[in-house]
């Protein structure tokens, strides 16, 4: 086990476009760090970058004690999970796990005993270990897949989307037995997906990039509930925070028709964050209130997402099942509640 630390990483290719920019970061020993952002926003490549399967333009990438720039993948003392599986189709399930270790002149015997207990970790019996990959479902595959990087026993796992071929149930179990495996095993580990709630559930510590660099970087939670600007807020969570326009006008937040005094001064024109799971309906209008025209509702079971529009501008809100629903309602929402961001540069306003 090792810490993984970036310092400026960044990609440039041959034809200029930089698509990693100068990227920090710094994994601790036997920490899960999962980067999340949409598709195209350098996420992959920079895991590629620390397994040595892109070239480093500038910075540096250390793994426990040593910079790996120019060392080879397989010397690196990483194992990466790739979505597509990457098992040979011809091999058992035994010799895929067993395939690494016999690269290395590991003696037969001490491969036995590491691929047996693989299996035992992930619930593979001894009946699956002698089966081809075709004869496996893709949750198997997976732990296959994930059993031939145990077995390594190397300092880092690094993880590619491994779960975007799985059906949603699936994908559900699995996040929760990587996150179990992980925390048994305590191997460093970096993960990459586009899934947020995915991101939310497994990381430690969550990277969120946004075109080639770091928008935020923190424990979940922290970024959930201070996301540093509007691309983090409507990014992170589900739904998307909803981000309308407003004024101030001193302590006064100026929402259309609706006049919310803060404990904070608001300055000038300022977009206002609210979670949809911030907004409480009130029966009768009140001070500060949200007057909200209804127009459609997702009915989820648990709960639902009212989707509205005040003063023009949509919002949703997510209301309990108790709760009765009408064409236009009233919604109360604590002033603590309330994120500011600024209108042009669309960044967090302090607290």
């Amino acid at each position: 086990m090792a810490q993984v630390v970036l310092n400026n990483v960044k990609k440039i290719y041959d034809n200029g476009f930089e698509a990693v920019k100068g990227v920090s970061f710094t994994v601790p020993d036997g920490g899960f760090c999962v980067l999340v952002g949409p598709s195209g926003c350098g996420k992959s490549t920079l895991l590629r970058m620390v397994a040595g399967l892109e070239r480093i333009s500038s910075g540096d990438v250390h793994i426990g004690e040593r910079r790996v720039n120019e060392i080879e993948p397989m010397d690196r003392d990483i194992a990466m999970v790739f979505q597509n599986y990457a098992l040979y189709p011809h091999m058992s399930v035994y010799d895929n796990m067993a395939y690494g270790l016999r690269n290395r002149k590991t003696a037969e015997g001490e491969i036995g005993k590491r691929v047996k207990e693989a299996a035992r970790i992930l619930e593979l019996s001894d009946d699956m270990l002698k089966r081809k990959p075709r004869q496996l479902s893709g949750g198997q595959r997976q732990r296959v897949a994930m059993g031939r990087a145990i077995v390594r026993q190397p300092a880092a796992f690094l993880f590619d989307e491994p779960l975007s071929n799985l059906d949603a149930k699936l994908r559900v179990q699995m996040r929760g037995e990587i996150k179990q495996l992980q925390q048994r095993l305590g191997t460093t580990s970096i993960y990459v997906t586009h899934d947020q709630l995915e991101a939310m559930t497994l990381a430690d510590v969550l990277v969120v990039l946004n075109g080639g660099a770091i928008e935020q970087i923190g424990a979940p939670l922290e970024i959930y509930r201070k996301p540093s600007s509007t691309f983090v807020a409507a990014f992170i969570g589900s739904p998307a925070m909803n981000i309308l326009k407003a004024r101030g006008e001193g302590n006064t937040l100026v929402l259309g028709q609706t006049r919310v005094t803060l404990p904070r001064p608001v300055p000038g024109e300022v977009l206002v964050g609210l979670r949809a799971e911030d907004l409480q309906p009130v029966s009768a209008p009140a001070p500060g209130s949200l007057g909200v025209k209804l127009r459609y509702v997702e009915e989820l079971g648990a709960h639902r997402l009212v989707h509205g529009d005040i003063d023009g501008q949509p919002l949703v809100i997510a209301l309990g099942m108790e709760h009765a629903i009408a064409d236009a309602m009233q919604f109360a929402v604590d002033p603590n509640m309330i994120h500011l961001f600024d209108s042009e540069t669309r960044l967090r306003i302090s607290d």
